[in-house]
């Protein structure tokens, strides 16, 4: 969608599509080291809570039921996974990805997270038990990165492309997570992300070539369904959703036309106005009629 805006705002004759496409590229690649740099979070987070038990040994007075608190995150045997793990190693070490906070974010956040009651459950229930801990860490990624605002500055701060990918960089994280619960430690648990070969990669990029390439015969089914609007009354990046979107239903027939809908509709409410989402859906259903009474759309 970067890629589309690029070309349909900025000037579509001043933007070859290599050009497009590496802007593709870079914007997968940026989200895939996002992704990489949350599940480091969640190994930070543990090493912080392993020495903060240090810590509290050193105490005159050693508190046992703070250093049980304190070290059953660390213990957590997907954590345990994620740091013994040389292919997550060596991932991060391939796209640059490290921890780049201070010492200090992780204690807040740690401390934060010892005083919520999901974490006292955790404590007091845990003892490996997998799906308690999967449920922990699944809370430390969407809370922290939604909730909590020297997160979240961080994570801006950190990556330019937070604020459009955090929603699928979380939601990879978590499956991952979900799939480190559930695997030995030497199975492949972290997502593919291959710029040759992978199955998104491609999709993406031929939905970029024929967006483009069909910009006509797509503006000429939306021309009816938009006409009683100016155009400066429609937001580029609606008419940029509908137009993928069109694209879909035109040249991905494995795709079924609710799905392409639901996914769009979705883009609109993270991406544009409040009343984008309903414009969005009303115009792409209507389209979906048409295409469908004069035989186009056989999904």
């Amino acid at each position: 969608m970067q890629a589309l805006y690029m070309y349909f705002n900025d000037g579509r004759d001043k933007k070859d599509l290599a050009l497009l496409e590496k802007s593709l590229e870079k914007s997968i690649s940026k989200l895939y080291e996002l992704y990489l740099y949350l599940l480091v979070f969640l190994e930070e987070l543990g090493a912080y809570a392993i020495q903060y038990e240090d810590t509290v040994k050193g105490r005159y007075v050693t508190n046992a039921k703070e250093i049980r608190n304190s070290i059953m995150l660390y213990d957590n045997s997907i954590i345990q996974k994620l740091t013994k793990s040389e292919i997550f190693h060596k991932a991060t070490k391939a796209y640059k990805v490290q921890w780049n906070g201070d010492e200090d974010l992780l204690k807040k956040i740690f401390f934060d997270l010892k005083n919520q009651d999901i974490y006292n459950d955790y404590v007091q229930f845990s003892g490996h038990n997998k799906i308690l801990e999967q449920e922990i860490l699944l809370h430390i990624l969407r809370h922290y990165t939604t909730n909590y605002a020297l997160m979240t500055q961080h994570l801006e701060e950190q990556y330019y492309n937070w604020l459009d990918d955090k929603k699928i960089a979380v939601q990879m994280a978590s499956r991952t997570v979900q799939m480190l619960a559930s695997s030995n430690e030497k199975e492949e648990f972290l997502l593919p992300l291959s710029l040759n070969d992978d199955d998104n990669y491609e999709y993406a990029k031929e939905l970029l070539q024929k967006t483009i390439k069909e910009d006509e015969k797509i503006e000429e089914l939306l021309k009816s369904r938009i006409s009683k609007w100016e155009p400066s009354q429609i937001a580029v990046i609606d008419l940029i959703i509908l137009k993928m979107a069109v694209c879909e239903f035109l040249d991905f027939p494995s795709i079924p036309a609710v799905v392409t809908i639901n996914e769009y509709v979705e883009l609109a409410k993270n991406y544009s106005t409040p009343q984008s989402k309903k414009f969005i859906n009303g115009v792409l259903d209507a389209v979906v009629r048409e295409l469908q009474k004069d035989g186009i759309l056989i999904k």
